[in-house]
C-alpha cells in the first residue's frame, strides 16, 4: 500500500528547503521514546532519553502507535515555508488553545477518535503542553548535534537548487528516502493508510531532518503546498563540504557509477571498479535504472551495465 503524489510538470514546481529543527524532535522523539524505531543513531536516541525527564505516555501513544499514520498539523505550528526555531514552536505549543486540537482531530477522524487519542480528546491542553515539553527538552539535548551539522543541512539546500538549476529534480526526489520512488511523474512511499494526491498549482517543500534513514513524514493535502521531511543524507556520517558536482546531486556511489560507466561494463566488473559491495551497486543501479540513468541487458551469464544518453548529459555537465 503506497500513498502518491502526482507531479507531472516537475520543472514548474516552486521548489524550496526549509530547516525546521522541530520536525527533527518529532522523528526523534517517536524513534526515542515509543520503541517505533526510525534508524536514528544510538548516540542519538541515549541522549534524547536522558534529557526527557518525564515520558508522557498519552504523548508518545497517540504520535507513534502503529497502523495509524496521520497527525494533526499543530506536530508542526507556524509557517513551515520558512525556517522556524524550536523555542517558537514549543511557545505557539503553549499557547495554542485545546480547541484547536479538538478541531483539526475531529477533522481527521470523523469524531471516532482511535483509543491512542481518546485521552487527548479528553484534554487537548494537556496533551499540548506534553508535546511542547517533548520538544523543548528533545531539542537541549538536539541542538549541539545540529550545530554541528549545519554545513550538511547548508549543502543540502545547495543540492536541491542545483538539481533545480540543471532540470534533475527527479533524481532528488528518487532519493529522498530509501522507500521513495520518483517514477513517470509520481512520487510513491509506502504508507499504512494510503491515498492518492495531485500537487497541481501548489508549491513543493522538502524539509531534511535529523533522523533516522527509515523517518519520513509528510503533509500532501496542504492548500497551498506540500511538505516532506526525510532525513538529512550524510548526518549520521558527516563529511567534509563537497564542490559543487555531480555527487552534490546524485550522492556518491551513484555518481562514482555514472563517472565509471564511459563504456559498458559487467555488474562485477562495476563493483570492482568503484570498490563497493555488490549488494550495494545492485541497490544504486535498480535507482539509477528507474531514473532513466542506465540500463541492463543480460548476455548469457553476466549482466552488462551501461550509461543512457541522459547520464553522459548529465555527466558532461560535470567533467
Amino acid at each position: 500500500m503506497h500513498t502518491s503524489l502526482a507531479i507531472e510538470r516537475l520543472d514548474r514546481v516552486p521548489v524550496s528547503v526549509t530547516l525546521t529543527p522541530g520536525l527533527s524532535m518529532l522523528a526523534l522523539i517517536t524513534d526515542a521514546l515509543s520503541g517505533r524505531t526510525r534508524g536514528a543513531p544510538e548516540g542519538w536516541r541515549r541522549s534524547v532519553r536522558a534529557a526527557v525527564k518525564e515520558r508522557d505516555e498519552m504523548v508518545l501513544r497517540s504520535l507513534a502507535t502503529p497502523g495509524f499514520s496521520v497527525l494533526p498539523d499543530v506536530v508542526l505550528p507556524g509557517e513551515f515555508t520558512r525556517d522556524v526555531a524550536v523555542s517558537e514552536q514549543v511557545e505557539m505549543l503553549r499557547d495554542l488553545p485545546g480547541e484547536d486540537l479538538l478541531l483539526e482531530l475531529d477533522t481527521l477522524i470523523d469524531g471516532r477518535p482511535p483509543p491512542q487519542w481518546r485521552q487527548a480528546f479528553d484534554d487537548p491542553r494537556r496533551w499540548l503542553r506534553g508535546y511542547a515539553d517533548l520538544m523543548e527538552q528533545a531539542w537541549s539535548a538536539m541542538r549541539p548535534v545540529w550545530e554541528r551539522a549545519r554545513p550538511l543541512f547548508e549543502r543540502e539546500v545547495g543540492r536541491v537548487a542545483v538539481a533545480a538549476a540543471r532540470r534533475s529534480l527527479d533524481l532528488v526526489l528518487d532519493d529522498l528516502h530509501a522507500n521513495c520512488r520518483f517514477n513517470d511523474g509520481t512520487l510513491s512511499f509506502p504508507d499504512f493508510e494510503p491515498e492518492r494526491f495531485a500537487i497541481g498549482p501548489r508549491s513543493l517543500v522538502l524539509m531534511p531532518m535529523l533522523a533516522g534513514r527509515n523517518a519520513l513524514i509528510a503533509r500532501l493535502d496542504g492548500p497551498d503546498a506540500v511538505w516532506i521531511g526525510y532525513p538529512l543524507p550524510g548526518a549520521d556520517a558527516p563529511r567534509g563540504e563537497p564542490d559543487d558536482s555531480l555527487e552534490l546531486i546524485v550522492g556518491d556511489v551513484r555518481s562514482a557509477i555514472l563517472t565509471i560507466l564511459e563504456r559498458p561494463l559487467t555488474m562485477g566488473a562495476l563493483a570492482r571498479r568503484v570498490k563497493y559491495a555488490p549488494n550495494v551497486v545492485t541497490y544504486h543501479c535498480d535507482r539509477l535504472e528507474s531514473a532513466g540513468l542506465i540500463s541492463r541487458r543480460r548476455h548469457g551469464r553476466e549482466i552488462h551495465v551501461q550509461r543512457t544518453p541522459r547520464a553522459s548529459a548529465l555527466v558532461g555537465l560535470f567533467h
